[in-house]
């Protein structure tokens, strides 16, 4: 399917580079099926672009600037909300992200995302710094206020566990589907793994928390 010539080429471009990334990540895609797709000179590339690979961090980072305004990590609470409410907002963005609006092509999308958080490529690395860092820096703020006292090694190692959680049903996900059904992630099981992900984590961390050092006086 054509994109429609009445916008822009840097615009066609991106909209079919996201069709095409999506399809065959960016080892596969080439610069023709693209351009082909957007109705495009195979030059226009080069000129809006630079490279295939800077289409590619455009494409990621396109898709990740509309999955923070849908999905924003702190929607319904403020920096004042107990760390209970933040761990939660996020944990639930976070899923919802996953699941999807229903477009394949952001589905897939967001597997090429999480296959970049799992093994980063040299591309990848901007993205990161921009979009991926500061959400969690987010999270490492609000377990460091579960864990009051607790060293920066520790509090990192829960925000990673947290995130493995969330990451499992998008990475594992045609594995849990087949192993145990009713644990695949969809829209109407969300609020019931939320809640199994914030139970399981800030168990973990009440018991982190009874294991360091006693403060105050008695």
């Amino acid at each position: 399917m054509k994109i429609s010539k009445d916008t822009g080429t840097k615009i066609r471009l991106l909209q079919a580079a996201r069709k095409v990334f999506a399809e065959r990540g960016l080892k596969n895609a080439t610069v023709r099926d693209i351009c082909d797709l957007a109705e495009a000179n195979v030059a226009a590339v080069c000129y809006h672009f630079g490279s295939k690979e800077e289409l590619y961090v455009a494409v990621l980072k396109d898709y990740l600037e509309g999955e923070e305004r849908r999905h924003p990590r702190d929607r319904g609470v403020t920096p004042q909300s107990p760390p209970e409410e933040r761990l939660r907002a996020y944990v639930h963005s976070f899923l919802l992200q996953i699941v999807g609006d229903g477009d394949p092509v952001n589905e897939r999308l967001g597997r090429r995302l999480t296959q970049e958080i799992i093994e980063p490529s040299q591309h990848f690395a901007r993205i990161f710094e921009l979009h991926c860092r500061p959400t969690h820096e987010l999270l490492l703020d609000i377990v460091g206020l579960l864990l009051p006292g607790a060293d920066q090694l520790t509090v990192s190692r829960c925000a990673s566990s947290i995130i493995g959680q969330c990451v499992l049903f998008d990475f594992a996900k045609e594995a849990i589907t087949r192993m145990t059904p009713e644990l695949e992630l969809k829209a109407s099981n969300i609020e019931s793994i939320t809640d199994f992900i914030m139970d399981f984590s800030l168990g973990g961390i009440e018991r982190m928390r009874s294991r360091l050092p006693a403060t105050g006086m008695a």
